[in-house]
């Protein structure tokens, strides 16, 4: 079932085509059918919408996470730190001190794994785009690959670890190398 919450496209596709064949044919309850395949394909849609699945909160939070450093709001990237991880809060303040990021800037490649338990989740990603140096305006376009992990404090996703990897080699680098 967990496919039909991460992406209804397949279920829907399905139902949709069905329902084409079934208008296609011959038959003397065509629209019958059709009409009701294409209801269930616009349920199916509907039931996945009101669905958020632990993988989608974590990704909220990144992206949350994400939007905060593109607006220079320091309390929005703490709010999605862990008070456990303090020298996260301050990587975050020196990044934030070090470059600017362009409103393009964003997130690919989303690998999400949540625990059995449902309480920790490590997050894969990509992110790419522009960023403007603080002290000098000089501009870069910079491609990252990041390794997070998450934990479920009081029913919020913080942010436990963070490594940058080579994109590459996906080796451990620095979160301040050049690249």
């Amino acid at each position: 079932m967990q496919w039909l919450t991460e992406n209804p496209w397949p279920l829907m596709l399905i139902l949709g085509g069905a329902a084409l064949v079934s208008f296609i044919s011959l038959s003397q309850r065509r629209l019958t059918i059709s009409g009701s395949l294409l209801l269930t394909a616009a349920l199916v849609y509907a039931v996945e919408q009101m669905i958020v699945t632990t993988g989608e909160r974590v990704e909220q939070d990144v992206q949350a996470m994400l939007d905060g450093f593109k607006q220079y709001n320091l309390a929005a990237i703490e709010s999605h730190i862990s008070a456990e991880a303090p020298q996260l809060m301050t990587s975050a303040k020196q990044g934030l001190d070090l470059v600017d990021l362009a409103p393009s800037f964003h997130m690919k490649d989303v690998e999400i794994s949540v625990d059995e338990a449902g309480t920790t989740a490590t997050v894969r990603l990509r992110a790419n785009g522009s960023v403007s140096l603080r002290p000098s305006g000089t501009m870069a376009h910079v491609a990252t690959y990041w390794e997070t992990t998450w934990k479920l404090e009081s029913d919020t996703w913080k942010l436990r670890t963070a490594k940058r990897l080579n994109p590459v080699t996906g080796e451990e680098i620095s979160y301040f190398a050049a690249q």
